[in-house]
């Protein structure tokens, strides 16, 4: 099935203060170390919607095979940065048979995570296939073309999680408990560090 990627970097990140997608990991930051785990996954293409710090995020992340998308109404909510993504991709790939919704906050999302997804949807042929944690279902999410009008039609600042809400008996579930551990804060990034920590990682440089 030909997929697409969407990744959503658009917000302030008020309570960090900063670029949070763009904090130290190893010798490179967050988000490129996530679009490094996209691609080794080979998707027909990568959409990075920016919003708020799109500069920074432009000049940090020159891949040609990701396109940056500024969404001018990043602070009216995630629909439209959701919409924005989809038409970039859709206007390369339109016959693109998925798309794949990440966020650019969860640093332990890795390519296992993203081809258990696709497999997930593969055997069981559900028309989402999301991520469980913390009792939930999240992103990463993975919607089949036949929701592509639903998230083009998405209002203000509602996520993709209100269609997994409208459609739980087409919903398909992968484990990913480290998926709760999203950086808003100081604290939240501190976590992140200790949890790398405990795999034996090296601590990124501040």
């Amino acid at each position: 099935m030909k997929t697409g990627v969407l990744i959503l970097a658009a917000g302030k990140a008020s309570r960090m203060g900063k670029a949070k997608m763009l904090l130290p990991y190893h010798a490179t930051n967050i988000l490129s170390n996530l679009i490094a785990e996209i691609k080794a996954t080979h998707p027909a293409g990568i959409c990075l919607v920016t919003g708020y710090f799109h500069q920074q995020i432009k000049e940090a992340i020159q891949d040609q095979l990701v396109q940056v998308v500024f969404n001018e109404h990043w602070n009216s909510g995630m629909a439209g940065s959701i919409q924005s993504g989809l038409s970039c991709l859709l206007k390369d790939h339109p016959d693109l048979g998925a798309v794949l919704i990440v966020v650019s906050d969860q640093p332990f999302l890795n390519r296992n995570i993203i081809r258990n997804l696709l497999e997930e949807q593969a055997i069981t042929g559900k028309g989402i296939v999301a991520s469980g944690y913390a009792g939930i279902n999240g992103t990463p999410v993975l919607f089949q073309n036949n929701y592509f009008n639903e998230l083009q039609n998405l209002r203000g600042d509602k996520g993709a999680r209100a269609i997994l809400q409208m459609h739980k008996e087409d919903i398909a579930t992968v484990a990913f408990p480290l998926g709760e551990l999203d950086i808003d804060t100081p604290a939240d990034y501190e976590k992140y560090c200790s949890a790398l920590k405990e795999q034996h990682a090296e601590r990124p440089v501040q």
